[in-house]
């Protein structure tokens, strides 16, 4: 394998090429070993030449976007991990916006706002990229409202390395599920449709969506752990469990909302593990329900 990294920096370029990168720098729980190999592409064409070459080369590899929703293990990733910093966004006629897959929810969610487009507000306060909401169909759970709904086409790199688009129907959008949770599919980018809102409209959503999610922790924490069972909330379980504050290391189940575990400052990986395995484990115990992970483990366990 060794000799197969060195192609591939010699092919990506010794100066675009990081090893034994932290990922714990690049997650939101901050915390993770190195990664065997670590590439940042600047634009979707870097995005789409690099998962082409690590195919071509037969090497393993690992894209994320903003470092949302995943758990990194302490042994770190073996092969190549890809920070997917490609970010253009285009707005064209009739509501039609063209956005990479490393565009920021953030950003583009000001782009829109910042010209009357309404929809992407659904997404104030869900951390992450375009590429990693679309992966998990993100969105607003209380009100139904998830960004599959605005998707028109997606741009992927499959496994092969063949580069296609792909329509709604093709994506297989449901309640935080999409396909490209299993067919192994790079998102490039995607075609999102928006429609026009008064201002004053787009700004009584956001302020809607920020009193609902006041219960909701800031800091090293990836988000939602689980998924809400049919009829019920993961975070009411835990709580119901006797849960909340519960710590592990330096991992804390969240006093404010017990879906989000905070790293306090010293965790590891395996102690965020341990939580969510404590989590399951208490809620299957007393009500016979069994939570799903929303997140995703990444390297060895």
């Amino acid at each position: 394998m060794e000799q197969v990294y060195k192609r591939l920096i010699q092919e990506l370029g010794y100066d675009q090429i990081r090893t034994n990168e932290p990922m714990s720098n690049h997650i939101n729980w901050r915390v993770g070993g190195p990664a065997d190999l670590y590439f940042e592409p600047r634009n979707s064409r870097e995005l789409i030449e690099v998962v082409q070459t690590a195919i071509r080369l037969k090497i393993p590899y690992t894209v994320l976007g903003l470092g949302a929703n995943v758990l990194v293990s302490d042994k770190g990733i073996r092969g190549l991990v890809i920070v997917n910093k490609s970010s253009e966004v285009k707005f064209l006629p009739f509501g039609f916006v063209e956005a990479d897959s490393g565009v920021s929810n953030a950003v583009l969610i000001k782009l829109t706002v910042d010209r009357r487009l309404t929809g992407l507000e659904r997404l104030v306060r869900v951390p992450g990229s375009l590429g990693g909401a679309i992966f998990m169909n993100a969105g607003d759970t209380a009100k139904q409202a998830f960004i599959g709904e605005l998707v028109r086409s997606v741009r992927v790199v499959e496994p092969t390395g063949i580069v296609k688009t792909l329509l709604p129907q093709d994506c297989d959008f449901g309640y935080r599920h999409s396909r490209f949770q299993t067919s192994g599919e790079v998102i490039v980018s995607a075609k999102l449709q928006f429609i026009e809102a008064a201002r004053i409209e787009i700004e009584e959503k956001v302020r809607d969506i920020l009193d609902r999610k006041r219960n909701q922790p800031l800091g090293s924490t990836a988000g939602s752990t689980f998924r809400n069972p049919p009829g019920n909330y993961a975070g009411k379980l835990i709580d119901e469990s006797g849960l909340k504050g519960k710590q592990v290391g330096g991992a804390k189940i969240s006093e404010k909302h017990a879906n989000f575990i905070i790293n306090t400052g010293k965790a590891t990986a395996t102690d965020i593990r341990e939580l969510i395995t404590l989590a399951k484990e208490k809620v299957k115990e007393r009500t016979g329900i069994e939570l799903q992970e929303e997140i995703r483990y990444l390297g060895e366990f």
